[in-house]
């Protein structure tokens, strides 16, 4: 297809999908049969312009042949008719393109059509040519001085009131598809930037990129989010270069653009550029700025940068494959330099991650006492080089409860790191951890919810604000939170499993198993879904049963749900032969689970009570 062809082929879909609001960069990459990258280099080699931009302007000129008619249509109307979501919007856009408001440019076409054309109207726009450029430039100028006078570290001071906001990822436009661990890096080390003002509250990576890519307008992402501000923008990564479009949006309660940059300089010194973005993004959320007491933080050289984001990306992808790839460059990178503290961080949550993959109850006991060192070593080195990563403290609190069963060792170190970042989610799910063995229900739950709400549109945090109530006993509740998990990801299966065990303790067996049947049926296995089918409650736990602990199934390898499940049949003994099997090789999950509800049962057995005692679990008064 040539391109005048294929200009009038994206011209023919977008037409065809003008007052669908929803339609945007996505749904015309999708139809023209191509990805969002290839679509956008094919554009701005045809157009010089984006998809966006096109979609946007047709919309606009559709608007203006609306307005020239004689219709019943106010101007709110028509917006919406285009596919404007927003009336604000619209007006805000008809006026970047055309100079003026909507119901002004239906004066001014009247005034064309009489002939009737003030020359003052020309010289207004005219001045305004000249003048508005000449005036954003001087701002920008201004603006390059004062962020140029500042330090790495910036502590901004607290806003009037808590302000909130989200940073989509950030889009790759690379010539060079291998370039988006830089665009996630980047948009990573931004969220990590201004999570350092203070009362400001900023959304986890995870949720915006939900956001961005099932939501996609503005409000609704502001809405979903419960924030108001929204920074969005793209990466282009060449030899030389390196081009970073930024743009700033208020999009609640009426959707403003507040500030748009674009930031250009050599491809190696990516650091420097997400600091220059997020100190310019900063200034724009509080005017005042506070100077620093800090040191500087230790910062990459551009080869070990490089190696970190490629391995950070990787450790996301969270498989045995990636995290042993994302090891070997860690390795590489502290070959080449051992200073950068954050590596020696992101090593020790590969470490740990990898010990997730292994089935055998021994084997993963050896890999863990094995790299415990490593690990170790790992974050007391991150601690040497730079004190001040949040995450470190977080890490190392996290092993020493899960690890060492040391709780308060645990809470003292996941303060000190929320203290030097506020934003940290997993550092509140850390603390609701801790406050469950605890036995104190209504922090657990707090906490919970302060994770919630930094990351409201993550499984995990959210389920874990269900699983609270359900340690709580609030079983509707609970059902409540995992029907909405599953609503926004119905193949999660932590959230099935925990649906099923809430209609269990309400006495619901057969809505229990129906709810297990689904998880199952997610998980892949096809022969226990049959099998649930047609069978019941009491005869699929005992088939269950028999699979996990013999045969060649083994459905599950995790000690203590067997030992739960044990429980659902009334076999005691059973469960406390898997609850001891677990203590033998530290399970991790042993110092949660055996608080659930229906482990009460086992509350009077001296067994119970001596591992409950030796790994710091203290049972809350709802549990008595």
């Amino acid at each position: 297809m040539n391109d005048q062809n294929f200009l009038k082929r994206v011209k023919e879909v977008i037409n065809s999908n003008l007052s669908d609001e929803n339609f945007g960069v996505n749904e015309l990459s999708h139809k023209m049969g191509l990805s969002r990258s290839q679509l956008f280099r094919k554009l701005k080699q045809v157009t010089n312009s984006s998809a966006s931009t096109l979609i946007r302007d047709l919309r606009l000129e559709e608007a203006e042949k609306l307005l020239k008619e004689e219709n019943e249509f106010t101007i709110s109307e028509i917006a919406y008719k285009v596919g404007f979501s927003s009336p604000s919007y619209f007006n805000k856009c008809f006026n970047d393109k055309y100079g003026c408001a909507p119901g002004e440019h239906v004066k001014k076409e009247s005034l064309i059509n009489n002939s009737i054309i003030e020359d003052k109207e020309k010289k207004d726009v005219s001045i305004k040519k000249i003048l508005y450029p000449a005036v954003a430039i001087a701002l920008l100028i201004v603006l390059l001085i004062i962020i140029g006078k500042k330090r790495n570290t910036t502590v901004y001071s607290s806003p009037t009131q808590e302000a909130s906001i989200a940073v989509l990822p950030f889009l790759d436009l690379s010539p060079d598809s291998n370039r988006e661990y830089l665009a996630m890096g980047i948009t990573d080390a931004i969220i990590l930037e201004l999570s350092k003002i203070n009362n400001l509250r900023v959304i986890s990576r995870g949720s915006a990129e939900y956001a961005q890519d099932s939501i996609k307008h503005y409000p609704k992402i502001a809405q979903a989010l419960n924030i108001k501000l929204i920074l969005e923008g793209s990466v282009v990564c060449s030899n030389d270069s390196l081009r970073v479009n930024a743009q700033l949006i208020e999009a609640l309660p009426e959707e403003k653009h507040l500030w748009a940059k674009k930031y250009e300089q050599a491809s190696l010194d990516i650091f420097k550029l997400t600091s220059n973005i997020s100190q310019s993004v900063a200034k724009e959320i509080q005017p005042v700025l506070a100077s620093s007491t800090a040191n500087d933080p230790v910062t990459a050289p551009p080869a070990i940068a490089d190696l970190y984001l490629k391995a950070n990306h990787l450790w996301q992808q969270q498989s045995p494959q990636s995290l042993k790839a994302a090891v070997a460059l860690l390795n590489q990178s502290m070959q080449i330099d051992s200073s950068y503290a954050p590596a020696y961080c992101l090593l020790a949550e590969c470490y740990i991650s990898l010990n997730k993959f292994i089935r055998n109850n021994e084997e993963k006991l050896k890999n863990r006492q094995a790299g415990r060192a490593a690990i170790d070593q790992a974050l007391d080195k991150a601690i040497q080089l730079d004190g001040s990563l949040a995450e470190v403290y977080i890490t190392k609190g996290n092993i020493l409860g899960k690890f060492d069963y040391n709780w308060e060792g645990m809470r003292q170190l996941v303060e000190m790191g929320l203290q030097l970042n506020p934003n940290n989610t997993l550092g509140y799910i850390a603390l609701c951890q801790y406050y469950l063995v605890k036995g104190n229900l209504s922090k657990s739950l707090e906490t919970a919810m302060k994770a919630e709400a930094l990351d409201p549109l993550n499984p995990r945090t959210c389920s874990m604000v269900a699983q609270c109530y359900t340690f709580a006993g609030k079983y509707e509740k609970a059902i409540e939170q995992y029907t909405y998990v599953l609503d926004m990801f119905p193949s999660y299966g932590f959230a099935w499993d925990g649906i099923g065990y809430a209609h269990y303790m309400m006495g619901n067996k057969q809505k229990a198993l129906e709810s297990w049947t689904e998880l199952h049926r997610f998980i892949g296995n096809d022969d226990l879904v049959s099998y649930y089918e047609k069978e019941s409650f009491d005869k699929s736990i005992a088939y269950w049963l028999n699979n996990t602990t013999s045969g060649e199934k083994l459905y599950c390898s995790n000690p203590v749900i067997i030992a739960m499940v044990h429980l659902f049949i009334n076999d005691s003994e059973g469960a406390m032969e898997y609850i001891e099997f677990a203590y033998k090789y530290k399970d991790l999950d042993l110092p949660l689970t055996i608080l659930l509800p229906n482990f009460k049962s086992l509350y009077g057995n001296p067994r119970f009570r001596a591992i409950a005692e030796q790994i710091g679990v203290t049972f809350a008064e709802s549990h008595h």
